[in-house]
């Protein structure tokens, strides 16, 4: 393992870049005369050469940031002229920070660097992590969050951490000590993308009263049938995948390794695709082929000023999942 190489991957954006933040100002405290390099794909291989191998002139340490920076080439070339090792022997004054949010494990650089550097790996979160993250997060802001003000947050705003953390300081700010349910009903507006999920969610638990009032309340914030209509689409895929891995006898992890779906997801949705078959799927993806079908071929009249004809069918697609 190489020393002064470090890995950091995942597609948790918002905690992959507390990381580089505490390495950038951990440095920045240590070390005020290093320097602080960032090299992205637009830049060469001599570049990084250079800067690894170039003497600060004071003599200072060197941090570099390499972010979504090698492919194929550049790290064969790395490998002709014996990069990583000579790396190694300037662990004394330089570190490299390789950073990968979409890491793909096929490649050869990619497996290179989870056996050789030191890894720190974001993978998004699954439902009780994040509740867990969401009160701790409240904590280090100086306030307090129940579990069940955690769960409220969440299902009103989404998984997103960039927006759950612009939310719990502002709720936190606004308490002065403990969050409540009703200061987050108040103060916090319902992400579109959440209420999208209440939707699908109403819809795979075959709650058509849920459903119906979800999909009005789509409507009514400006969410277009357009866009409701392809959710619509990758929910059946969602449930045909699951599916599959319940069959296959596969756990959950098992099941988001092989579907590159997040674990959050499949967390959520995985009981409810307990309660529709192979067939009752099948029939689905159906339906929705024939909408789409009938759409293109002016059967189902859309214009930019009416799309009742569409909503209406989308209406009768939920009568037919919520059916026994």
């Amino acid at each position: 393992m190489i020393s002064n190489l470090i890995l950091i991957c995942g597609e948790d954006d918002f905690r992959l870049r507390e990381r580089i933040n505490f390495y950038r100002d951990a440095f920045r405290k240590k070390y005020p005369d290093g320097d602080i390099e960032i090299f992205e794909e637009i830049n060469t291989f001599a570049d990084v050469e250079n800067s690894v191998f170039t003497q600060n002139l004071f003599g200072g340490k060197r941090l570099l940031f390499l972010e979504s920076f090698w492919d194929g080439e550049k790290f064969e070339v790395a490998e002709e002229v014996n990069f990583f090792e000579k790396l190694e022997e300037q662990k004394d004054t330089c570190t490299v920070m390789v950073i990968e949010p979409k890491l793909d494990k096929r490649t050869k650089f990619s497996k290179f660097f989870l056996e050789q550097a030191q890894v720190e790996r974001f993978d998004p979160f699954d439902g009780p992590k994040t509740l867990r993250w969401i009160q701790s997060f409240a904590e280090k802001a100086g306030g307090k969050m129940s579990h069940g003000c955690a769960q409220k947050l969440l299902s009103r705003c989404g998984e997103n951490l960039w927006h759950l953390s612009r939310e719990i300081e502002k709720l936190v700010a606004f308490s002065e000590g403990e969050v409540t349910e009703k200061m987050i009903t108040d103060l916090v507006l319902p992400n579109p993308q959440a209420v999208i999920w209440d939707f699908l969610e109403s819809l795979s638990r075959r709650s058509v009263q849920s459903a119906f009032r979800r999909f009005r309340e789509l409507l009514e914030s400006g969410i277009s049938v357009h866009e409701i209509f392809p959710m619509l689409q990758r929910e059946v895929r969602i449930h045909a995948q699951l599916r599959s891995g319940i069959e296959q006898g596969l756990d959950q992890r098992s099941i988001a390794s092989s579907t590159k779906l997040n674990p959050f997801v499949i967390q959520k949705t995985i009981p409810h695709t307990q309660h529709f078959s192979r067939g009752k799927i099948q029939a689905m993806y159906d339906q929705l082929f024939e909408m789409e079908q009938n759409i293109k071929t002016g059967k189902i009249f859309l214009s930019v000023d009416d799309t009742s004809e569409l909503e209406l069918a989308v209406e009768k697609f939920i009568l037919a999942v919520c059916r026994d």
